[in-house]
């Protein structure tokens, strides 16, 4: 059985979501008229754009409260996120995944991810558990359990994750012995003791080392033997500065490691690509009790940061 995932390679820009709420609804349409998918996978921070490393340090604490929406079952009616991706999923007959978004869950705030089902009903959520020290300063607080998302009419698991968390052999160790099909995740430039910022002189934009990156995909494609596909993006300045970092969209094959001609560049925004995942070899789900103590620890070194 054959799994079709459109990936919004696409642009977001700083706090304007009306901007971006109507980019990505004239992105969507289109995608939906040339393809037929499974999955629509939504960049990160899709209506409000990134915070942490994108405003003064002195704004972040404020901003990630405003930007912060809720997530429970009362309150998914004022989460203008998550009524956009429902929208979206309700319409089309197809599953949306999002994220992250900055999540506000009693005093605490995380960088969630999230899921609509094609009912429109929130069908899962991950909290993004490696957290920088910057993100846990600003008062972002780490998750505890790895996010699996279960595709029920393709009997499909879709694994995930966010930017840091592609640091840490555990956390796509425990995604696959639970059974995932493909790993995904989002990943915009930012710093950290994994990934560092740099500047791309020819385009005059921040983004990530590039081999960097690379070399982590192409290590967890092969401790996992799964696909990783990890979707990037532009990020547009709240004013008229035009794109203010870039990173790419990256296809991984355990195989092959990194696939070079699929991958999306700067020149490749706002076009869908459609990625195809062969479920028939689907593995068990075999959780080891252990990835619960690895994955707690990961969670109190961030907390000591």
């Amino acid at each position: 059985m054959t799994l079709k995932i459109a990936i919004l390679h696409t642009r977001t820009k700083l706090g304007a979501k009306r901007t971006n709420m109507r980019r990505l609804e004239e992105l969507i349409n289109r995608t939906m008229i040339e393809h037929e998918v499974d999955i629509i996978y939504l960049p990160a921070f899709p209506l409000t754009g990134p915070v942490v490393g994108y405003y003064p340090s002195q704004k972040i604490k404020m901003m990630l409260r405003n930007f912060s929406e809720r997530l429970s079952e009362n309150d998914l009616q004022q989460n203008q996120t998550f009524m956009a991706a429902s929208k979206w999923a309700h319409e089309f007959g197809v599953y949306v995944i999002s994220g992250p978004i900055i999540e506000r869950a009693g005093p605490r705030l995380y960088l969630t991810m999230f899921m609509s089902d094609p009912q429109g009903e929130l069908a899962g959520k991950y909290r993004k558990i490696a957290i920088t020290k910057h993100e846990e300063e600003n008062g972002l607080t780490p998750g505890k359990s790895v996010g699996i998302f279960h595709i029920r009419r393709k009997s499909a698991s879709i694994g995930v994750f966010s930017d840091e968390d592609l640091g840490y052999p555990e956390i796509f160790r425990a995604l696959s012995n639970m059974g995932s099909n493909v790993i995904i995740g989002s990943m915009l430039p930012y710093n950290s003791q994994f990934f560092k910022m740099k500047s791309e002189d020819e385009l005059a934009l921040l983004t990530l080392e590039k081999e960097t990156i690379y070399n982590f995909l192409n290590v967890r494609a092969k401790e996992t033997d799964l696909p990783i596909i990890l979707v990037g993006g532009a990020v547009e300045g709240s004013s008229s500065n035009g794109y203010i970092a870039f990173m790419q969209t990256i296809i991984v094959e355990p195989d092959v490691g990194v696939v070079k001609e699929k991958i999306m560049e700067y020149e490749d925004l706002n076009l869908p690509m459609v990625v195809e995942i062969d479920t028939s070899n689907s593995k068990p789900r075999n959780y080891d009790p252990i990835f619960k103590i690895l994955l707690k620890n990961i969670c109190k070194k961030n907390e000591r940061q």
